[in-house]
């Protein structure tokens, strides 16, 4: 394994030279560069949910309480209210025919109206808000920025919690880093797997939108690379604590963050193999470990009975109430990633599957969805992808022994890929038996806090050819990458300016 930190033994100066990389500063340049392109072209509000993520920050930032999930009469502040008025931002949302109002006399006339509004507009939003069955981590972390600059008038403010977004994008790319370095030796490949993801678009974007799963993505990658140095270095309690600690917080900031916890408890289980520590350090780790999870579901209760609610607002029961079949189960996930069976229920075939998850939505549909790129661009991702997984799983077969021998982080990152897509799919199976079939509640942007795969998958597959072969294959990979970016930015700016 090529060693990513200097020794401590090294100078200082030798240290901090390679400290970050000038390659990894590169591509964290670009990554800056493209959150910030992407705050320019988005109006305000127009990202996912965007509005109900800002009212539970600003909630929870101006009262220290959270939202109701169900009762109130104000879902925004007065303040938000007022704003998304004004500059026609509400009516803008998901309708490609609306423009904001962005001329002299429309800022103004913002100026005039923010100026009158009675005191505690900014605190009245108690709710209903349908994120306030959300962790409170993430909104907690976005409301120090917001403090910091809450004399500002909303509109700034907003741009400045879109811009602390960018730290959790710039983690992101720099854990890939980190994680590639543990599995790789050659340095462009590191390279190349963390490019990937700096340059994936839906990714680019979301880092310009407040939203809790820019924290989320972040979070999980960082228990990737916990759990990966787990099972290649062994169950050191500084390590068990990290992991288990970084699974906690995940799951403190969104309930998709449960998708972490098998991951965790099998690189404990592969480390005590490997290792084969004394009885009393597995359970010692084991109790760290456990004692995280359970801290992080004792709070996300806490809080959620408080508001007389129960584990994640519900949620979690709900997935767990009426009937279960798994036949059915498995056929829904045949038919939802593979081909489409004639057998299955009209209820669970929403008509969305494989292309509007895995291609449509992952590589880039923007704004509140409604912003896209040609159907021939999708197309072409499309095959491409095709390609790509061929080739990885040929690089799989060839390179089996080699495999092998690394079982035990493979391991690690294949249950993160199978949690991650098994939960989502029984997300999407009970929500579609419960509400008659009208929404399977995936998109692509899901995928993403596994997104680091994306980029190690591909920089394996490159990597098992030729060198030559390889790199000139990853610099196609990585222009590629940086057009659909730039296409994102460009088409989002047109959609909302031209």
């Amino acid at each position: 394994m090529a060693a990513l930190w200097p020794s401590p033994r090294a100078g200082l100066r030798a240290g901090v030279r390679r400290r970050l990389p000038p390659t990894l500063a590169l591509i964290l340049a670009a990554a800056a560069l493209q959150s910030l392109a992407w705050d320019v072209a988005l109006p305000a509000f127009q990202g996912p949910d965007e509005s109900a993520h800002f009212a539970y920050v600003q909630h929870l930032a101006e009262t220290g309480s959270i939202p109701s999930i169900s009762s109130g009469r104000a879902p925004v502040s007065g303040e938000q209210a007022a704003v998304l008025k004004t500059l026609n931002l509400h009516a803008l949302i998901g309708n490609v025919s609306a423009r904001p109002a962005w001329s002299s006399a429309d800022l103004a006339l913002l100026d005039h109206v923010e100026s009158q509004l009675p005191a505690g507009s900014r605190a009245n939003g108690h709710g209903p808000n349908y994120l306030a069955r959300n962790p409170p981590l993430y909104y907690a972390l976005m409301a120090i920025p917001y403090r910091a600059f809450v004399w500002l008038p909303l509109l700034q403010r907003l741009f400045v919690l879109r811009l602390f977004n960018a730290v959790f994008f710039w983690a992101t790319v720099a854990l890939t880093w980190m994680l590639a370095g543990e599995l790789f030796r050659s340095r462009w490949k590191q390279a190349l797997a963390a490019g990937v993801v700096a340059l994936e678009p839906q990714l680019a974007f979301m880092s310009a939108v407040v939203n809790a799963d820019n924290l989320l993505i972040a979070l999980s990658t960082a228990v990737l690379l916990a759990c990966v140095r787990l099972v290649l270095r062994g169950p050191t309690t500084h390590r068990v604590l990290l992991a288990g600690a970084l699974t906690g917080a995940a799951m403190l900031t969104h309930g998709r963050g449960l998708a972490t916890v098998p991951v965790l408890a099998v690189a404990l289980t592969i480390s005590w193999i490997r290792f084969r520590p004394a009885r009393r350090a597995v359970a010692q780790s084991a109790a760290l470990a456990g004692g995280c999870v359970i801290f992080a579901l004792a709070v996300e209760y806490g809080l959620a009975s408080g508001g007389g609610g129960s584990l994640y607002q519900g949620q979690v029961s709900s997935l767990n109430s009426g009937g279960f079949k798994l036949g059915e189960f498995l056929a829904f996930g045949f038919h939802f990633l593979f081909w489409r069976l004639t057998s299955l229920r009209a209820q669970l075939d929403p008509g969305y599957g494989y292309r509007q998850v895995f291609i449509t939505t992952f590589y880039g549909t923007f704004g509140s969805l409604e912003v896209s790129f040609r159907p021939a661009v999708y197309n072409a991702l499309q095959v491409l992808s095709g390609v790509g997984l061929a080739g990885f799983f040929t690089a799989c077969a060839v390179r089996w022994r080699r495999l092998a021998r690394a079982w035990a982080p493979v391991a690690v990152l294949s249950t993160a890929a199978v949690t991650l897509i098994v939960f989502l799919l029984y997300v999407s199976y009970r929500a579609l038996m419960t509400d008659g079939g009208s929404d399977p509640l995936i998109v692509g942007r899901y995928l993403l806090p596994i997104v680091s795969l994306f980029g190690l998958a591909i920089a394996f597959t490159l990597g098992s050819l030729p060198r030559r072969a390889g790199v000139a294959l990853a610099t196609i990979v990585l222009t590629g990458g940086l057009l659909l970016a730039l296409g994102g930015i460009g088409i989002t700016a047109a959609r909302f300016y031209a």
